[in-house]
């Protein structure tokens, strides 16, 4: 499995445009859903989704908050076993 994430300069980065894309999803696609310019988006993926528009960008996508921005979020929290347990 490819990790999503790289280091840059010490600091966490994500591919947006390959999270996007396990989704079937582009950039364009979440330009229009945010309703931004696609330059925008683009920058987005280039640098790492800005803090206020996080949640949105998880709304919308339904990409995790800890994916897009694991350096504010933290990785994604482990289930526990009765969490699996109960699904």
């Amino acid at each position: 499995m490819v990790d999503s994430c790289a280091t840059i300069h010490g600091m966490m980065t994500t591919d947006l445009k390959q999270l996007l894309k396990a989704r079937k999803l582009r950039l364009i696609d979440l330009s229009r859903e945010a309703k931004v310019d696609k330059a925008t988006v683009t920058r987005w993926a280039q640098n790492r989704v800005p803090a206020e528009r996080v949640l949105e960008v998880e709304c919308i996508t339904g990409i995790s908050r800890h994916d897009l921005r694991p350096d504010i979020y933290g990785p994604a929290p482990k289930r526990s076993r009765s969490a699996r347990a109960s699904t």
